[in-house]
């Protein structure tokens, strides 16, 4: 364990316990819908049916739409700095709420797709931050999109206020009405000059522009993303089988939420001494891993349309690739939702927070590792790994 760890578990010891009972936190609430709307919650999908208008969004909660469904979510100013956002079709992202003394971040990380934001004046040293797969976007009061392509670009628009982009590589530009900020895979930020009244527009064509280079590299985004994977893979199943050595306190944890109850502060002390460092080890992968994964899920669909055939590493082509893929994916996809229900039981029992919640994201990983930046060409993930299946 690092000092950074070391440092990390000694306030959590010393922090006392949060008295409320049971995981179940709503922030808001689903104001608006059209066509197919998911939640993931506690480690499983919502019933279809049961997803509706007025159908509460709570903490660390993944929602995502189809090619056709579009959603619009009202945040709660009491709960959490208020807010509202718009989810596009085909875009998935999650809520997470992180309480730290008085003070509240809310953080929406955008994991495919496009959001539009619509942020209330934010009081005192609470924040809000939108995090994609290498951008980080903090804001204090505006009305403002992001929007992600196929081949990992994203674009910053703001129709009022201001907000502060930081990537990857740690430079910060500004987005503001008259001035969005581009970033293209494998380059920096840059700033496009843009009127007001021709956002909608602007989006839109820059999407499709953007849409049609990824097309006309579709095997080189492939080969990247796949081979991306293939060692994250290793990595997330690795913390994940140790995460699980841990098992008798995952079970009492929820069984403990089926009855909305907690067990006595030396029994959660003792708990949380077992399982932070296989926490934060996790999470560490699984920011990255899950934008990957959810990433080659829509490369996935290109593939399909022919796009993206060919070689990914020597012996190993596009099309075993995503057969590949397509068996393990939803194995994958239940066990980092799992994750991100024992990340929620943990800030339940240390005062609503989870440790280091303003320093993960692009380029402020609290134990980052080579590699794990998405702007390296596909070539450098050649190599003496071990990239089998």
């Amino acid at each position: 364990m690092n000092r950074l760890h070391q440092a990390v578990l000694a306030a959590i010891l010393l922090s006392g316990m949060s008295g409320a009972a049971g995981a179940q936190e709503t922030l808001g609430e689903i104001v608006y819908l059209e066509d197919r709307v998911d939640i993931v919650r506690n480690g499983e999908g919502l019933a279809y049916e049961d997803i509706d208008i007025g159908t509460g969004v709570e903490n660390y909660d993944l929602v995502q739409t189809d090619a056709t469904g579009f959603a619009e979510i009202s945040v709660a100013g009491h709960m959490s700095p208020g807010f509202t956002v718009k989810v596009a079709p085909d875009t998935a992202f999650y809520l997470e709420l992180n309480r730290m003394g008085k003070n509240r971040l809310a953080s929406v990380g955008m994991i495919s797709g496009s959001l539009s934001l619509k942020v209330k004046k934010i009081a005192g040293n609470d924040a809000l931050e939108v995090k994609t797969e290498s951008a980080t976007m903090g804001v204090r009061g505006t009305a403002f999109d992001v929007t992600s392509s196929p081949g990992g670009d994203i674009l910053i628009t703001c129709e009022e206020g201001r907000v502060a982009c930081v990537d990857d590589r740690g430079q910060e530009l500004i987005a503001e009405p008259g001035r969005a900020v581009e970033k293209q895979a494998g380059e920096i930020f840059r700033a496009v000059p843009v009127r007001i009244s021709e956002l909608t527009a602007f989006r839109r064509e820059w999407f499709a522009e953007r849409l049609e280079v990824f097309k006309a590299n579709a095997l080189k985004a492939v080969q990247a993303y796949s081979l991306r994977y293939l060692r994250l893979k290793q990595e997330f199943q690795t913390a994940y089988r140790a995460l699980l050595a841990e098992q008798a306190i995952l079970n009492k944890w929820m069984a403990e939420d089926r009855d909305l109850r907690l067990g006595s502060r030396m029994e959660i002390m003792r708990e949380k001494k077992a399982l932070i460092g296989h926490l934060l080890e996790i999470r560490r992968i699984l920011f990255i891993f899950e934008r990957v994964y959810f990433r080659l899920a829509e490369l996935e669909t290109y593939y399909r349309q022919g796009y993206g055939r060919g070689l990914i590493r020597p012996g190993l082509s596009s099309a075993e690739f995503f057969q590949a893929f397509a068996r393990e994916k939803a194995e994958l996809g239940r066990q980092m939702a799992r994750v991100r229900y024992i990340v929620k039981l943990y800030a339940l029992r240390n005062e609503g927070a989870f440790p280091l919640g303003r320093f993960s994201g692009p380029g402020a990983q609290d134990n980052p590792q080579p590699g794990d930046g998405f702007d390296e060409e596909a070539e450098d993930f050649f190599g003496d790994e071990d990239l089998s299946f």
